[in-house]
């Protein structure tokens, strides 16, 4: 089974899988994987074409809104771990390195991608869009978010692996400003390369217009239907409420 997992930047994404990940192996011999669309980014040299060819947008010019994703290499690695256990052969995960390039960020090379061999139940793939749809022409008033939205339709493709959709619900929105912020210090206190407090701050506030646009059609029209779990956060990440579907 894949699962599909949105939340906000910050929001405990990574935390919360790796543990489930171990619990379930640990006290049930359920094998799992975490994958992040972090790691579909584009090379840093394909993020710097594609932000020289769409020079005037400013949601384009760092990685993270839909359109910096590749969309092939995450098609084919959720396609093989689709059949991993059918195949019975080992798959490659793509790794991306945040902090390379002064924190602008570069996918690793492909020798040290970790390999995930079968037997596996289960697969994981988290992220701050995951599971944001298309809207209408109307609903999008700024002329740069329109060309994201159009690239968000080549999205969809993933979403055709997912056979059931978990989304971790902030009660604010702007707790994702001060999370992101709070990740970075933790990087620079363990002598990792990270953003500064104010270009980190510039950085995650790119991502609210997104957040506004999208957040509602994800309750209204999630990837998948059923079963769905919406799990709702407080501002330090406690859970507020559990809802099923």
């Amino acid at each position: 089974m894949i699962f599909g997992l949105n939340g906000p930047q910050g929001s405990g994404k990574t935390t919360a899988t790796g543990e489930a990940v171990r619990i379930l192996a640990s006290d049930a011999g359920i094998c799992g994987i975490t994958v992040s669309i972090d790691d579909f980014y584009l090379t840093h040299a394909e993020q710097l074409h594609l932000a020289a060819a769409h020079a005037d947008n400013p949601f384009l010019q760092q990685r993270g809104y839909p359109g910096t994703h590749d969309i092939r290499l995450g098609s084919e690695v959720l396609h093989s771990l689709k059949s991993i256990n059918k195949d019975k052969a080992p798959v490659a995960i793509p790794r991306y390195d945040k902090s390379s390039h002064e924190g602008e960020g570069d996918r690793v090379n492909k020798s040290d991608w970790p390999v995930v061999a079968p037997p596996l139940d289960f697969v994981i793939l988290e992220g701050w869009c995951v599971g944001f749809t298309v809207v209408s022409e109307s609903a999008v008033r700024d002329a740069h978010l329109a060309e994201v939205n159009t690239m968000l339709k080549n999205y969809r493709v993933w979403y055709d692996f997912l056979d059931a959709f978990i989304q971790l619900k902030a009660e604010d929105i702007n707790d994702t400003v001060r999370w992101r912020i709070e990740a970075e210090q933790k990087m620079r206190a363990q002598g990792k390369p990270a953003m500064s407090d104010e270009r980190i701050r510039a950085y995650i506030e790119r991502f609210l217009p997104a957040y506004e646009l999208y957040l509602p059609g994800l309750g209204e029209n999630p990837p998948v239907a059923k079963p769905r779990l919406v799990i709702g956060i407080r501002t330090d990440r406690s859970v507020t409420s559990v809802q099923t579907y």
